[in-house]
Formats: structure tokens, sequence, C-alpha cells
């Protein structure tokens, strides 16, 4: 089956980890709709708007056709894997449905899940997580690199192919113009792609944007270079949980190539100032994957206390809303756990969630 990519306009930046971090996170969970034969309207929006919320109808119009109109509407590109079929006919009428919602109803529709990440969106057949935990992972081995690998995996420029052309070949010819030489490319299957034409994106999203469609990924802790090549390995997709639900994640923050500031004149490049990190979230998701989550984005390890959440009558699936906006890490915790009657506590780098103490 074709790959059906489709690009947008301006893209939300890349994080860099603990050191610059204005990272937003929208999680919801994904719903069921039906879908039937008919024509489709659509609310009129100014170029390069961004709507929290969408007014639209489309009936039986094509999930291609669809992820155009939504990488229009979210500025990014929305991406439906290659291996969902992109002539399935999506039928929703959406009256001031929050954006996030709606991804996650078209996902839903298309037996699938929705991952909102920095630079796209992805509608794939199976874990979400996967992707967030890969995007998450390459931020922050991005940000301890060298400063010419940082450059080289924020190199930006837009992508595009036409029908039929193999993924193999579009790696490696993207991978001989930036000198890297990709180990594992024998290994990527055999297939045909749509055409496609891409935004300028990062080289580090571009080569990942392309083998996640394989479950496959690019190793940039393993990067190897001498004076003119870069090697590069390709590995699996990290290993997602059991079961991550129908979780809708959404991490963006400053761009990639803003590691280090403009040199003085005749001086040496200054390191960026430290910024508090600041966090906006929306939510409805369940408690456990919501902390899990949130962990992982603070670079903490989750050990929440299921045994006293039993005793207390918590289910550890508890769906928790929540909306709140530039915060810092301890409101927004405390935001997460108060209307359960939790309490929270960081040792070292690990997160414990648990009943408050008697």
């Amino acid at each position: 089956m074709p790959l059906p990519l489709f690009a947008g306009g301006g893209l939300a930046p890349r994080g860099l980890g603990r050191r610059e971090a204005n990272w937003r996170w929208v999680v919801a969970l994904a719903l069921v709709l039906g879908s039937s034969p008919a024509a489709a309207q659509e609310s009129q929006r100014k170029p390069g708007d961004r709507p929290a919320t969408v007014t639209a109808t489309w009936r039986g119009v094509p999930a291609r056709s669809v992820c155009r109109r939504l990488t229009e509407l979210t500025g990014r590109p929305v991406i439906l894997d290659r291996r969902l079929d992109p002539d399935t006919p999506i039928t929703i009428a959406a009256e001031a449905t929050p954006l996030v919602d709606l991804l996650g109803e078209i996902a839903a529709s298309l037996g699938g899940r929705c991952a909102i990440l920095p630079a796209s969106i992805r509608i794939v057949p199976g874990h979400a997580a996967a992707l967030v935990a890969a995007d998450t992972e390459r931020t922050r081995t991005l940000a301890s690199l060298p400063p010419a690998l940082r450059r080289l995996a924020a190199r930006r420029a837009p992508w595009a192919w036409g029908d039929g052309a193999r993924p193999r070949d579009l790696l490696a010819e993207i991978a001989d113009r930036a000198g890297i030489d990709l180990a594992g490319l024998d290994d990527v299957p055999h297939d045909h792609l749509a055409a496609a034409d891409l935004p300028a994106l990062p080289l580090a999203e571009r080569l990942d944007l392309l083998l996640a469609q394989f479950d496959r990924r690019i190793d940039w802790r393993g990067a190897r270079s001498d004076s003119d090549r870069v090697g590069l390995a390709i590995v699996p997709l990290p290993s997602p949980p059991d079961d991550d639900g129908a979780l809708v994640v959404a991490p963006a923050g400053p761009p990639l190539d803003t590691a280090v500031k403009p040199p003085r004149l005749g001086g040496a490049p200054r390191p960026l100032a430290p910024v508090k990190a600041t966090w906006t979230l929306e939510v409805a998701a369940p408690l456990d994957q919501l902390l899990a989550t949130v962990a992982m984005r603070l670079d903490l390890e989750l050990v929440l206390d299921r045994e006293g959440l039993r005793t207390k009558g918590i289910a550890p699936a508890e769906i928790v809303r929540l909306s709140v906006r530039e915060v810092d890490r301890e409101t927004l915790l405390d935001r997460i756990v108060e209307p359960l009657d939790l309490e929270w506590a960081i040792d070292g780098h690990i997160l414990r969630v648990g009943p408050k103490g008697d």
C-alpha cells in the first residue's frame, strides 16, 4: 500500500531538553465514529491559523483528503501510515470540537492511533507511544551531541518525491547528500511510496519520519564521525508499553538549531542562558498514562503507589481532565494530583505519586 504524506505550512519547533524547555503537551482519548458517503463542508479559516476548535463536516471523504485539510488547519504535515488505507471514507460532523479530539476521532475511525509531534502529526495502526518515546529520546540525544553533529541534525530542507519512489533510494540519497553512511539500510523493507511534498524539516526529523513507517528510526547515540563523513545506524523503534491506549501526545519546544547563540564579533559561540521551564497542558486521559507521559518529559522515572490508590478506592485509569498554561513543574504536578487528593514527591530521578499520608 502506498504511503500518503501530506505537507503543510509552518511547524511547531522541537525542544532541547532540560536546558531550554517550553514544551506543550496535549493528551486526549480517541473516540470511534462511523462513516457514510456524501460531500464535505468545512468552516473557512485564515491561512496559517491554528484553531483550538474546529467546525467541519466530512461525509464519506477519503482519509487522504481529510489529512490534507488537517495539514492546513494544524500547520504541520499530517501523515497517514502506509499500513492504513488512504481511501477509507471518513464521516465526521464537528461543531466547535477541540482539534485534539477531532484528530483522535479520525485516527480511531481508521482503526489507528494518533501521535502529535513537534513537527508532524502521525496516524498509525499500532502504538503511538513508541513514536513519542522515539521523539523524546532523539531530542535528548541531539542536545548532548557535539556542535557539528547538532548542526547536521538540525539542517532544514524540504523533501519531495514522485509516485512509486522506493524508501531505500530516498534514504540513501538524502544521507549521501548530507555526508552520512547509513548502516542497516538494506533491512528497510522494499516498497513503493505515493508522491509527497514535505515542508522544510530538520534532517533528523526527515529521516525518522520516513523510517517510522517501517517501525525504525536513526540511532544518533552511536554517531561516528571522521573528517567528512558521519556514520549512523538504523534501529527499531523503542518498545511501546503493553497497552498505551489511544493516547495522543504533543510535545513542542525551542528549535533544534538554537543550541548555541550566534558568536560575538571575533569571539566563540556563546551558550544559551538557562531558561526556566514552563508547561502548558490540556488533558483528558487516564491518570497512570498521564503521569507516565509527564514523568518521561521531566526525565524522571515514575513510581505510582497503585496499592495505595486501590486502598483509597482510586482507579489508576481514573480520567484526569485539566487545563493549565505556562506553569512551572511544581504547579503542573500539583494540578494533576490535587483533584484526586494525591501527593507527589521527587527523589533524585524518581517521581513518586500516591495517596496523602494520614
